[in-house]
């Protein structure tokens, strides 16, 4: 397996859904190796605050560009502005994305399909956009944040596992796809993580549950090995993960809704 390492310093590294949680804490661990940051989310005010902290503790340079990803041009929109700032992006992390909980029937059309929209088709436009500049540098990275539910249906959660599951097919095909021009794709896959997806709909975060900073550091870990999946957390988490090659698909399906069931209601408030 090869170990040559990213070199982070000198390099610029894009973050979309960077104003909290994963995506926060990608920043930080990039900065901390020296990485010049561009944060990307919808809400200016919250990245502002990120860019302050990291340009204070890390000493970085650090560029906001707002976008919003739900829009059909969001992402085209996003490029095109990186583009007139005259940045180049060696590394970019597709952490944008979300989730809506409940059976798919309860949901408004509108909401589900803006759900692809985030999670699929502009982490895809995004991608196309900025991977052919890293082509032709022969040099370059793309991390795309999946999810644990990558790996099997999920219950009350149907479109988010077919999104995610989307994502690590995709990551994993690029991964080979790009791999002769020095180009590293990873999927990152985390189970829950202590962010505030929890506080929404009013639950607690389970007891396997990991924190947004140990998903950062796991990550660049896999990305400097060349790996092209990681499933952060416990080696259980993991075991969950891969349980669909030995066990029956209708069986996995209802274990993930067991556990998708006993997490949403675990500590409720």
């Amino acid at each position: 397996m090869k170990t040559n390492k990213f070199d982070y310093p000198g390099s610029t590294a894009l973050i979309t859904g960077a104003s909290s949680g994963i995506g926060a804490a990608m920043a930080a661990a990039l900065a901390q190796r020296g990485c010049r940051i561009v944060l990307s989310a919808r809400d200016t005010v919250k990245l502002e605050a990120v860019a302050t902290q990291l340009r204070r503790e890390h000493k970085v340079d650090v560029t906001v560009v707002t976008a919003d990803l739900s829009e059909k041009d969001g992402a085209l929109n996003l490029h095109t502005e990186i583009m007139r700032r005259g940045l180049t992006v060696d590394l970019l992390i597709n952490n944008a994305g979300f989730g809506l909980t409940g059976p798919f029937l309860s949901h408004a059309l509108s909401k589900e399909e803006e759900q692809v929209q985030v999670n699929v088709t502009s982490l895809m436009a995004l991608t196309h956009l900025f991977a052919p500049a890293m082509v032709k540098r022969q040099r370059g990275g793309i991390i795309n944040v999946a999810s644990l539910a990558s790996f099997q249906p999920q219950y009350n959660s149907a479109v988010y596992a077919a999104t995610k599951s989307f994502v690590l097919l995709f990551s994993e095909a690029l991964w080979l796809e790009l791999n002769r021009s020095n180009v590293h794709v990873l999927a990152v896959c985390p189970g829950p993580v202590v962010t505030n997806f929890f506080e929404r709909i009013g639950s607690k975060p389970p007891p396997q549950a990991i924190s947004a900073e140990r998903v950062a550091s796991e990550t660049l870990q896999a990305f400097d090995k060349k790996q092209p999946v990681l499933v952060p957390g416990a080696l259980t988490t993991r075991i969950q993960a891969f349980a669909h090659r030995v066990l029956p698909r209708a069986m996995v399906a209802r274990i993930a809704a067991h556990v998708s069931e006993k997490i949403m209601t675990t500590g409720t408030k």
